[in-house]
C-alpha cells in the first residue's frame, strides 16, 4: 500500500483508492478520482485531527460515500509520548475492529482502519476513515440535550451495556482496561495538579457546601473507582457527552469517539451524561424517569439481578466520578474561545447541582 497518510494534507486519491478497496466499500472495477482537500477546515486537537473529505469516482463506485471523515491522531512527538501508556488510540481503532459490530448502540460506519501497536509511538500507525455523520444533529453540551433526545440516548446506551454485561465479549479484549486499573488510577496526581488552576479561573464558583468535596476529591477518587469497578462490569464509553452523541430523524442515537472505553460499572456513563448534559431544570424534572428508561431497557435485553434500587446507589457514584472532567478540562482551556467558556461554565453549574441534589455537600 502507498504510504500512509498523518494529516489531511496528504491524502491522495492513490491512497484513497487502496484504502477503500482494502475495506470492500469499492470495487476493483472503481477508483477514487479525486480527493477534495481542505486542511484548513480540519479540526485539530489535543488529541488528534479530524477532517472531512470530498471524494469523487471513476468508474461504478455503487453507493460509495462522497464524504469521508478522516481522523489522525496527533503528530507531536512530545504528546504521542505522554499518551502512550493511555492506549486511547488503540482503544478507539480496535473498537471499531473488534467490537463495533457487536454493539446495538449505532456508531459511524467505517471504510478504513489502521492499527498498528507497538513499544514505542514510532513504532504505531494508526488511522481511521469514517461516515460524514453531518447530516444529523449533533448533540449540544452547552444548550444541553431535551429530555427526549437524553431518553433515546439511555435507551441506546443501556442495550449497549446489557450486551456486554459481566464483561460478555470482552473477554480477549486485554487492551481494554479495567475502570480502577493504573490508568484511571493516575487521574488523582492529574487532579491535584490541575484543581490550582480551575480555582484560579472558576473558584468563585464552587458552591460553599462542595468545597470540601472539590478540595479533597483526588483522595476520594481511588475509592470512587473501586465502587464502579465493583459493579458488574460491561463496556463504559467513559466520556458519553452530547457532542459525541448525532440523532437521527427518527430520533436514535449514534455515537462516536471511543478513545476512552473501559471495563466496569455502566453507571459511569449514566452519571455523567445526565449531570454534566442536561440543564439542571431538565435534570431534576426527568431524572427519575430517565433512570427508569435506562434500567427497563437493561431488563428487557436480558439484564436480571440488578434493582432499580441498585442502579440509583451506583448512580450516585457515577454522578461523582464525574467531578473530574471539567478539573482536568481547565486546565487546557482556550480562554479565547466563547464557546469552551460557555461550555465548562454550565457544566460546572450543572455538576455542583447534580453533586449537592445527591448528597455530597458538606
Amino acid at each position: 500500500m502507498t504510504v500512509l497518510p498523518t494529516t489531511t494534507s496528504e491524502i491522495t486519491a492513490e491512497w484513497m483508492t487502496e484504502a477503500l478497496r482494502g475495506s470492500g466499500t469499492i470495487g476493483a472495477d472503481a477508483s477514487v478520482a479525486t480527493v477534495n482537500l481542505d486542511p484548513a477546515s480540519a479540526g485539530v486537537g489535543f488529541m488528534g485531527e479530524v477532517a472531512s473529505v470530498g471524494v469523487e469516482y471513476a468508474g461504478d463506485a455503487g453507493g460509495a460515500p462522497t464524504t469521508i471523515v478522516a481522523k489522525f491522531p496527533t503528530q507531536s512527538p512530545e504528546i504521542l509520548e505522554m499518551m502512550h501508556p493511555t492506549r486511547i488510540y488503540q482503544r478507539e481503532h480496535s473498537f471499531y475492529n473488534d467490537i463495533a459490530a457487536q454493539t446495538p448502540l449505532r456508531t459511524p460506519d467505517i471504510f478504513h482502519i489502521t492499527c498498528v501497536t507497538g513499544a514505542t509511538p514510532a513504532d504505531e500507525s494508526y488511522m481511521l476513515l469514517m461516515e460524514d455523520l453531518s447530516g444529523l444533529t449533533l448533540g449540544d453540551q452547552v444548550t444541553g440535550t431535551s429530555p427526549e433526545q437524553a431518553r433515546a440516548a439511555l435507551v441506546g446506551l443501556a442495550a449497549h451495556h446489557a450486551r456486554f454485561w459481566n464483561g460478555a465479549g470482552l473477554e480477549h479484549a486485554s487492551y481494554i482496561p479495567v475502570i480502577d486499573g493504573p490508568l484511571n488510577q493516575a487521574g488523582s496526581a492529574i487532579y491535584d495538579a490541575s484543581l490550582p488552576g480551575f480555582m484560579e479561573a472558576f473558584g468563585k464558583d464552587v458552591k460553599p457546601e462542595l468545597a470540601d468535596f472539590v478540595a479533597t476529591y483526588a483522595e476520594a477518587r481511588p475509592q470512587i473507582l473501586a465502587d464502579l469497578a465493583a459493579m458488574p462490569h460491561t463496556l463504559v464509553h467513559f466520556d458519553f457527552r452530547a457532542d459525541n452523541l448525532f440523532f437521527d430523524d427518527a430520533g436514535e442515537v449514534v455515537v462516536i469517539d471511543w478513545q476512552a472505553i473501559s471495563q466496569g460499572g455502566g453507571a459511569a456513563d449514566v452519571g455523567y451524561f445526565l449531570s454534566q448534559n442536561l440543564t439542571t431544570i431538565d435534570r431534576r424534572t426527568h431524572e427519575d424517569d430517565l433512570l427508569h428508561a435506562y434500567h427497563d431497557t437493561l431488563v428487557a435485553n436480558g439484564v436480571s439481578g440488578y434493582s432499580f434500587e441498585q442502579l440509583q446507589a451506583d448512580y450516585r457514584v457515577g454522578v461523582a466520578c464525574g467531578w473530574m472532567i471539567p478539573v482536568l478540562a481547565v486546565g487546557t482551556l482556550d480562554f479565547t474561545s466563547e464557546r469552551a467558556i460557555a461550555l465548562w461554565t454550565e457544566v460546572i453549574e450543572r455538576t455542583q447541582n447534580a453533586l449537592v441534589d445527591h448528597g455530597f455537600g458538606s
